[in-house]
C-alpha cells in the first residue's frame, strides 16, 4: 500500500537517506548518454550515478545498461 509523500521523506530522513540535487553537470551528462532508455527521468538517474560516481540500483534492465555503477536487482 503506497504511503503519503510526506511521510516517504520522513522514513528516509530516519533511515540515513540524503537528497541528491539534480547539478548542471547531471543534465550535461544525460546528453551524452547512449540512447538505451528512453524516459528522461531514468537516464537522469544514470547520469547522475555517473556523474558523481555512486551506484545506482534498479530492477530495471533496460537502465543498468548504461555502466557497472547500475546494479540490476
Amino acid at each position: 500500500m503506497p504511503i503519503p509523500g510526506e511521510e516517504a521523506l520522513r522514513y528516509f530522513s530516519a533511515a540515513g537517506y540524503r537528497s541528491l540535487p539534480i547539478e548542471a553537470e547531471h543534465a550535461a551528462a544525460v546528453a551524452s548518454l547512449p540512447a538505451h532508455h528512453h524516459d528522461p527521468f531514468d537516464r537522469l538517474l544514470a547520469a547522475q550515478a555517473l556523474t558523481e560516481p555512486m551506484r545506482l540500483v534498479t530492477h530495471d534492465a533496460t537502465l543498468a545498461l548504461y555502466s557497472d555503477t547500475v546494479i540490476r536487482v
